[in-house]
């Protein structure tokens, strides 16, 4: 069995092609988390974005008081739920939300903090 033309290659050669076919990292859409090259983030959001995908039979829900002990104060937790940021089932008194929501939450919360 002959060897591609690539085995060939010098090591400085090698790298050059890799360097060469290299391509920037995908990003996530921040409404519907499509992955995507950047160059087409904004139009992706502007024609094509299909908004928030609903959440799976394996998503977890938490309760008020779980959300609290991750160290979101009360009312901007209900601030978020108003505003559509944590989605939530149930009714006021027996509500729950769901933890994707709430950690991305926080983790932006607490990465614009930290800056």
């Amino acid at each position: 069995m002959a060897a591609a033309p690539y085995h060939k290659l010098s090591i400085g050669e090698k790298q050059a092609y890799a360097r060469e076919v290299a391509r920037e990292q995908a990003v996530r859409c921040p409404v519907c988390e499509t992955a995507l090259m950047p160059a087409d983030l904004l139009v992706h959001i502007a024609e094509r974005c299909t908004g928030q995908r609903e959440p799976g039979p394996g998503a977890k829900w938490v309760t008020w008081r779980e959300a609290i002990m991750m160290g979101v104060p009360g009312k901007t937790l209900a601030r978020w739920a108003e505003r559509g940021f944590v989605r939530f089932i149930g009714t006021r008194q027996d509500r729950k939300y769901l933890l994707r929501d709430l950690a991305l939450k926080i983790a932006q919360r607490n990465g614009f903090r930290r800056r």
